[in-house]
């Protein structure tokens, strides 16, 4: 994993907030307050960043945003409204019709389920 600078680090996160990682066992309760009243610390060792010790606060702020914003999250939403048909009664029967299937009866269900979404696009 490529390091990041000091500078980069100060530039993500707005933070001046700077400690010796020589104090961290030293002077825990002090970082933690610094860390409370700033957001954040960082933590360096012969002055590159090693860590980052913030408020819990701030902590859970980051976790709610990153969930928030997970590019993901809409992709799951979508494959498990498409696969919800799999938990319906009568699906491994279904299943297994389809994978019994011969490519010229996919390609017809292919076509007639293209022609009702085609279909629907045009009516609305």
């Amino acid at each position: 994993m490529p390091s990041i600078t000091l500078e980069q680090l100060e530039e993500l996160t707005g933070s001046q907030a700077k400690r010796p990682a020589s104090e961290v066992k030293s002077q825990w309760r002090s970082i933690v307050e610094q860390a409370n009243d700033v957001g954040e610390v960082i933590v360096t060792n012969y002055n590159r960043p090693e860590a980052v010790v913030m408020s819990v606060e701030q902590y859970a702020k980051l976790k709610e945003q990153l969930a928030a914003n997970d590019p993901l999250a809409r992709i799951r939403a979508d494959l498990d409204r498409r696969l919800a048909w799999l938990k319906e009664p009568g699906a491994a029967d279904e299943l297994r019709a389809i994978f019994h299937s011969t490519p010229e009866e996919i390609a017809k269900a292919a076509n007639e389920v293209a022609a009702r979404e085609s279909l629907a696009k045009r009516e609305s």
